[in-house]
C-alpha cells in the first residue's frame, strides 16, 4: 500500500507564516498605550508642580503682618482673635524668613508695642525685608514734607534700634491719588520723595546714622495698599515705609547688649 503525502495548501502555509503579525500588532498596541500613559502622567505631574510653584510664590510674596490688621499668621480667625498681642507677635516672629530679622522684629515689637496695638503703625515681613509702615498723620501735616515735632519721640526710638544693627535701610514715601499742585510740590512724586528724604535727613543729621546705610525713594500714588475710592483707603495709602533689608549674619549679641 502506498501513502501519498498531502501538501498543505498555499493559503494555509501563508497564514502560518503571517501569524507573527498578530503578535507584533499586539506589541505595538501595548507600547503605544504605555507611552500614552507615561505622557499623561508626566503632564499631570507638571501641572501639579506648576500649581505648587504658584502657591509657594504667592506665599513668599504675600506680606505677613505683625501689627494691626489684617493678620496673616497662618492661624484661623477664631484662633487669632483669641490670642493676645504678645502671643500673636511671637507666633509671627517664628515665621520670619531670617533669624537675624527675627531678632530685629522682637526688638522692634517691644519698642513699638503701644503704637502697634493702637494700630498706628504696622510691622510686616515681605520679600524686601522687615517693613515698618508709618501713616502720614504720625509724621507730616497734609501736603507737607516737614516732620511734625510730635513725630520726633517715635523717630528717636526707631533710631535707637537702627543704631544697634548693621542692616541697609530703605525709606519709601507714598501718597494717595489726589493730585497736588503747589510751588514746592508740583506732583505727588515730589511730595512722596520729599517725605522719604526728610526721614533720611533726620536719621543722618539728628541721630547720626551712617549715610551709606540709608536710601530714599518716592513712588507717589502708584503703589497703593488700599482702594483710593474712599477716605479710609486714601489714608492708608498716605504713608512712609521704613524697610530693614535682610542680612545673613546674626546680630543677636548686639541687640541684647546694646553694644
Amino acid at each position: 500500500m502506498r501513502f501519498r503525502r498531502v501538501r498543505p495548501s498555499k493559503d494555509t502555509a501563508g497564514g502560518n507564516r503571517d501569524r507573527w503579525l498578530v503578535s507584533y500588532a499586539d506589541f505595538i498596541t501595548l507600547l503605544l498605550a504605555f507611552f500614552v500613559t507615561m505622557y499623561a502622567i508626566s503632564r499631570l505631574d507638571a501641572e501639579k508642580l506648576h500649581v505648587a510653584q504658584n502657591s509657594i510664590n504667592r506665599a513668599l510674596s504675600a506680606p505677613v503682618f505683625l501689627g494691626g490688621f489684617p493678620i496673616d499668621s497662618g492661624l484661623d480667625k477664631d484662633t487669632a482673635a483669641g490670642l493676645s498681642g504678645d502671643l500673636v507677635g511671637a507666633t509671627l516672629v517664628r515665621a520670619a524668613p531670617s533669624s537675624q530679622l527675627e531678632e530685629v522684629t522682637k526688638t522692634m515689637w517691644g519698642a513699638l508695642k503701644e503704637q502697634i496695638e493702637k494700630e498706628e503703625v504696622r510691622l510686616l515681613h515681605t520679600g524686601k525685608g522687615l517693613v515698618l509702615r508709618l501713616p502720614e498723620f504720625l509724621l507730616f501735616d497734609s501736603g507737607q514734607a516737614k516732620l511734625r515735632p510730635e513725630a520726633k519721640p517715635l523717630l528717636d526710638k526707631l533710631a535707637g534700634i537702627l543704631k544697634l544693627i548693621p542692616n541697609q535701610i530703605a525709606i519709601e514715601g507714598h501718597t494717595d491719588n489726589r493730585p497736588i499742585h503747589t510751588p514746592q510740590f508740583p506732583s505727588n512724586w515730589e511730595l512722596s520723595t520729599g517725605r522719604a528724604a526728610a526721614l533720611v535727613r533726620y536719621f543722618v543729621e539728628d541721630q547720626h546714622l551712617e549715610p551709606p546705610r540709608l536710601e530714599a525713594a518716592g513712588y507717589g500714588e502708584y503703589r497703593p495698599v488700599a482702594d483710593n475710592a474712599d477716605e479710609k483707603g486714601r489714608q492708608a495709602n498716605r504713608r512712609v515705609e521704613l524697610i530693614i533689608r535682610p542680612m545673613e549674619k546674626s546680630i543677636k549679641p548686639r541687640l541684647e547688649t546694646g553694644r
